[in-house]
């Protein structure tokens, strides 16, 4: 008789529905991972394309700046720069503030403490040491 009841089961659809289903959990498995793989891997292409874009414009950046290095209007920019003048010109250079004193300042400077306590009056009062 067990063979026959093994004959039954194995014909029932609803023992086929649970070999099936018991079959297809590694399989949904499997294509769960390559899913999140896949996302990821989008993910990542979105990123290198952005890269991608900002190194293309980085690019024409250097590339437009490598003309104007080339060019005869760099190479006057770069000589007004260092205050040079072409043939004819006189190049005027004006002097800072502080350098158009005639005469120094001039500044007092204070004797030295010969003492500590003198020397202790100043750091911690900024006081001058009285003559003796």
């Amino acid at each position: 008789m067990p063979g026959r009841y093994a004959l039954l089961l194995w014909k029932s659809p609803v023992m086929w529905l649970l070999v099936i289903g018991l079959l297809s959990v590694p399989l949904l498995a499997d294509f769960n991972t390559r899913l999140a793989y896949s996302r990821a891997l989008a993910v990542e292409a979105a990123e290198l394309q952005q890269q991608i874009a900002q190194e293309r414009e980085r690019h024409e950046a250097l590339l437009a700046f490598q003309a104007y290095v080339q060019s005869d209007a760099y190479v006057e920019h770069w000589a007004r720069l260092a205050r040079l003048a072409k043939n004819g010109e006189v190049a005027v250079v004006p002097a800072p503030q502080s350098q158009n004193r005639l005469t120094p300042p001039v500044v007092s400077a204070a004797p030295a403490p010969n003492d500590v306590a003198s020397e202790w009056a100043v750091l911690l009062f900024g006081m001058a040491p009285t003559p003796k």
